[in-house]
């Protein structure tokens, strides 16, 4: 039994107003970025992150919820003046609601991967402290706590739950987690910060039997056709909204999929994403890779491939063209994802040298 006694939160002035004492809870999706890069994902972004914010109203009611993109800001007013075993009830209370959100987020990923085919192996990052923020006139909030949350939450990787250890200094007797004390340097804030962060995060080390080590691989394929002995390469410019370079021309490709060749893997999205066939030219390929800041680096393989059937069209390209080789030189090199255009006129060198006297396309 704790010992009962009374815990005053500090008051601090913002423009003549004192704060508000709250609990502060963040929530992100982890490998949510490249997964919404997805193309079969892509037309089912919004319909997924819907279902996830309802499964945090459900289990956050009677706080404010405030919508981040691919993750949360949740708020709950408390009394200023609080007791220790309080702030271990609240503590427990907040663990629980995060494990039945896990829980049926968890089964929202496995939902969507049957109904859309797409794998959707996905976790929630969770941050937690307590303190004084400023309301704003809409109702929203800013200040020190919460960036201080932010930059906890930014921390729980790959994924699980990081709290402030001086917010609240003892744990609930009974949890479903584990939690390692910790001493953390965040981003943006002098002091070191003492944590309480699960074992995933503590250790930077994802347990065999939590989550099956599974690295992220993609596959590229770039399209020529030819007829009449002119050689035609297949562009398509991304949408404008797309996160990822948006704008820019590609060719087609995506993350490969469970169990599946490399092969396969190109022809699927070339179906599923431009809907046309088309045939691999398997020895004609180029290893590339992709590096995001605080990401880990996936790599890839381009193959050159030839055209079968199919009319070419996108719901995820403003832009679908056929250009000859003259034309995808004279394009500005800007206006490809990097190092597109270079590779695709070294693969066709290279298909009309090893390959074309030798196959029959």
């Amino acid at each position: 039994m704790y010992a009962i006694h009374k815990i005053y939160i500090r008051t601090y002035i913002y423009g003549g107003n004192m704060g508000t004492p709250v609990i502060v809870v963040f929530a992100d999706i982890r490998g949510f970025t490249r997964w919404s890069e997805g193309i079969e994902a892509f037309q089912y972004i919004d319909e997924f992150v819907n279902k996830f914010y309802k499964i945090l109203d459900e289990h956050f009611p009677d706080t404010y919820l405030k919508r981040l993109g691919d993750g949360a800001m949740i708020v709950k007013k408390i009394e200023s003046d609080v007791t220790s075993e309080f702030l271990v009830e609240i503590l427990a209370e907040n663990l629980d609601k995060i494990k039945h959100v896990e829980d049926e987020f968890s089964e929202l990923c496995n939902v969507f991967s049957e109904l859309r085919g797409y794998g959707t192996e996905l976790r929630l990052g969770w941050g937690l402290v307590r303190g004084i923020v400023k309301t704003l006139d809409d109702d929203d909030f800013i200040g020190a706590n919460i960036n201080k949350c932010a930059r906890l939450c930014g921390i729980a990787r790959p994924f699980g739950i990081v709290i402030d250890g001086d917010d609240f200094p003892n744990l609930p007797q009974s949890s479903q987690y584990n939690f390692v004390k910790q001493i953390r340097k965040l981003e943006g804030i002098v002091d070191d910060v003492n944590v309480w962060a699960t074992p995933e995060i503590s250790t930077q080390f994802i347990p065999r039997e939590k989550i099956r080590e599974a690295p992220e691989v993609h596959v590229a394929g770039l399209c020529i056709k030819i007829e009449e002995g002119k050689t035609e390469a297949l562009i398509a410019r991304r949408s404008p909204n797309r996160k990822l370079f948006p704008g820019l021309y590609e060719g087609c490709g995506g993350q490969l999929a469970y169990s599946e060749s490399f092969i396969e893997g190109v022809k699927r999205h070339f179906r599923l994403e431009l809907h046309i066939d088309v045939d691999v030219v398997e020895p004609i390929h180029k290893f590339y890779e992709i590096i995001e800041p605080n990401e880990p680096l996936i790599p890839g393989i381009k193959f050159l491939c030839i055209y079968r059937g199919g009319i070419p069209e996108s719901k995820n390209h403003s832009e679908i063209k056929w250009v000859d080789e003259e034309e995808l030189k004279s394009l500005p090199s800007n206006e490809f994802i990097p190092d597109l255009q270079d590779d695709f006129t070294d693969l066709i060198e290279k298909f009309k040298a090893d390959v074309s006297g030798a196959v029959e396309y």
